[in-house]
């Protein structure tokens, strides 16, 4: 027969076993789960590399200016009597745009011109008297003193004649400066006179611009100016030609920076033809360089790359289970990147969840 003291250690003993039963049971069940969760796919968005044409761009914004733009001065003093052009006028080669007061000129040119006649007329008549006392000279008729002297009035009259020409060169140059002209085929920029002022030489009076060529200056990083190379095409896009877009080429590419903290090279962009009539210089201009390309290459998108130690890989997904794999990058155009190596068309590739992953996790997708 059981005493109390043996049936309450009895009943302790029991409530033990009993504890210890719940106490596994609990710990098998959250391991289960733990397990469960451990080997439950995660979900993520993938996508098949593909072959595509891809180009990269290097994008800058610069300012249009005229691929000629010609300041044009003043060669001779006076007063203006007329300026027949006006600010937007478009002009030829050779066109007067001020005419300068030239009657002093006109004068000029008239003494200059009868100073030569008179010179001309003079050298004649000396070259006849030269050839006849040298003729009655080798007839013994004439003493050669005076055939010295016949000879020496012959070459001063020469003299003569050719300052009297230049004296004339010099006289039409002076009159032909009265008319400023147009250097340059193009359109007036801007007209600094009017008719009735005084000018001087070397008074800038108009500024004309070629605008059949036009160029756009930009300023290219140090770290993309390596992918500029001549005759690249380029896109050219303007405020105020909205929707519009223009064609040009790369024409200069600098080879030494020109900001005073470096890390900037002059690119200039050449525009011509018809596309250059929609532009005006001043303007400023958002050019897209058309600098690498690449026919059918292996592409992904950008999101798809992991940095991995700073070299670029992407999960790629086999059978349920992702895969970190390595891979080479070419160039990048917009959001795409060409994969150089490293993946095969059609492989799928994670594009979204990649975060969550582990080489080897499992995964599951649409």
């Amino acid at each position: 027969m059981l005493t109390r003291k043996m049936f309450l250690a009895l009943a302790a003993t029991l409530a033990v076993v009993i504890a210890a039963a719940f106490f596994m049971a609990l710990t098998s069940g959250q391991t289960q789960a733990d397990a469960s969760t451990a080997t439950r796919p995660v979900a993520v968005e993938v996508v098949p590399a593909v072959r595509a044409d891809l180009t990269e761009f290097v994008s800058a914004v610069g300012t249009i200016t005229a691929m000629k733009d010609v300041m044009v001065s003043s060669e001779t003093a006076g007063r203006i009597t007329a300026v027949p052009v006006r600010v937007g006028d478009v002009v030829r080669r050779g066109q007067t745009l001020v005419q300068v007061d030239d009657e002093l000129r006109v004068i000029a040119v008239d003494q200059a011109k009868a100073q030569l006649q008179a010179a001309e007329t003079n050298r004649k008549k000396s070259k006849r008297d030269y050839e006849r006392s040298e003729a009655l000279a080798r007839a013994g008729d004439v003493a050669d003193v005076e055939l010295e002297g016949y000879r020496l009035a012959y070459h001063s009259s020469e003299a003569q004649f050719a300052a009297a020409r230049a004296a004339l060169k010099l006289a039409q140059r002076q009159f032909d400066d009265t008319k400023i002209k147009a250097p340059i085929a193009g359109v007036v920029a801007l007209c600094n006179v009017e008719a009735g002022e005084m000018v001087s030489p070397g008074r800038e009076v108009a500024n004309i611009v070629d605008l059949t060529s036009v160029k756009v200056k930009l300023g290219i990083p140090e770290e993309e100016i390596g992918k500029i190379r001549l005759r690249q095409p380029a896109t050219l896009r303007v405020d105020a030609r909205p929707g519009v877009t223009i064609q040009g080429t790369v024409y200069t590419v600098g080879s030494k920076t020109e900001t005073s903290t470096g890390h900037s090279y002059p690119v200039e962009v050449i525009v011509q033809g018809k596309d250059a009539a929609q532009l005006r210089a001043g303007m400023f201009a958002k050019a897209e360089i058309h600098a690498r390309s690449a026919k059918g290459a292996v592409a992904i998108a950008k999101e798809s790359i992991i940095n991995t130690d700073a070299s670029p890989a992407v999960f790629v997904v086999e059978n349920g289970v992702a895969h970190l794999r390595p891979v080479t990058l070419g160039i990048r155009a917009g959001d795409r990147l060409e994969v150089v190596s490293g993946l095969k068309t059609g492989e799928l590739v994670v594009s979204f969840g990649q975060k969550s992953l582990k080489d080897g996790s499992a995964v599951q997708y649409k």
